[in-house]
């Protein structure tokens, strides 16, 4: 039987055998990824319904984060981003720059956590509330071509020498050795401890690892907070969002005024918002979204937003801000 079965395939692939070509290059050519990404329009989250506090989420309208999609590109991708001027076609190098795609995904997703953290830290500050930081992570982010270091990208650092790190401020007492000074210090990476080492170099008048790093962190306080993003979401965009979802709830000010907020924009613990890529695609999907006002960050971010209002005719307000106070004034007063 399994003779006869063999038999029959073998004689349907040598009639059919120039369709069954054609049917696994179609295949290969819509599921190959080629060495390019696209960058299309993406659409908006509601922050304001993933963030819980003191059991209070709801608003008479919502503030909303934009953000871009993104994809490896296929050829029929490929071809697709040739004609619609609102996909584009950027180099894989343009993308990762020099890190692997395990590398950007995690920087991505450390950023968004680092971002939460610091939306948190300002908007309890804008808000008079009380509240500690605890739980304190100190993580590097990239290294230096001209570092003379075994530290990797995803290294949590724990101790210089035998000083503990609890918080980025540790780290930067390594300015106060001299140049050529050689540490050890102490990391964990994915679970694992291991002892890395590093001979410090000079760098605009500060002696430094040659690293970047990022820092994630909780708050303490009276309140309780929860705030749910999902797994597949990341970068720090929504950072300034996320910081006037949580004012608008620690003071009881709805900021939305029933009207659908969108914005992006980065934010770090003193309220300093900062530029972002991708407006264009953002303030489309937002105009998609029908939102009524686009918040972004003032400079070339607010230029490019207000060049493509003008190039497509939107009917949206854009607002281009600055630091987080800046952000709560112009919604109040609109």
């Amino acid at each position: 039987m399994f003779n006869k079965l063999y038999e029959r395939v073998l004689k349907y692939i040598k009639k059919e055998y120039k369709f069954l070509i054609l049917l696994l290059t179609l295949f290969l050519l819509v599921t190959i990824k080629l060495p390019y990404y696209i960058d299309i329009p993406g659409g908006i989250i509601n922050i304001s319904d993933r963030i819980e506090i003191d059991n209070k989420n709801k608003l008479n309208g919502t503030l909303n984060f934009a953000y871009v999609s993104e994809m490896k590109a296929t050829l029929p991708t490929l071809l697709i981003s040739k004609i619609n001027k609102d996909w584009d076609i950027l180099k894989k190098e343009e993308v990762l720059y020099d890190y692997t795609e395990d590398e950007m995904n995690f920087i991505d997703k450390l950023s968004m956590k680092e971002a939460v953290s610091n939306a948190q830290y300002a908007a309890f500050k804008e808000a008079n509330e009380e509240f500690d930081i605890e739980n304190e992570k100190i993580y590097v982010t990239n290294v230096f071509k001209d570092a003379k270091t075994d530290l990797k990208i995803k290294d949590q650092i724990i101790k210089v020498d035998n000083i503990e790190i609890n918080k980025i401020e540790d780290v930067k007492k390594i300015n106060e050795y001299e140049p050529g000074t050689k540490i050890k210090i102490t990391v964990i990476n994915d679970k694992k401890e291991y002892i890395r080492e590093a001979e410090l170099i000079s760098y605009e008048g500060k002696t430094i690892i040659g690293v970047g790093i990022g820092e994630t962190f909780d708050i303490k306080s009276n309140h309780k907070i929860n705030i749910n993003y999902k797994k597949r979401e990341s970068g720090p965009s929504g950072g300034m969002m996320t910081a006037l979802t949580v004012y608008s709830y620690l003071t009881d000010i709805d900021l939305t005024k029933n009207k659908t907020v969108v914005g992006t924009g980065t934010i770090d613990k003193d309220g300093n918002v900062g530029s972002i890529g991708g407006v264009k695609y953002k303030l489309i999907g937002a105009v998609k979204n029908k939102a009524d006002i686009f918040l972004v960050p003032n400079g070339e971010n607010y230029e490019e937003a207000i060049k493509v209002k003008k190039e497509k005719n939107y009917d949206i307000k854009i607002v281009g801000v600055s630091t987080l106070k800046d952000a709560i004034n112009e919604l109040k007063n609109n």
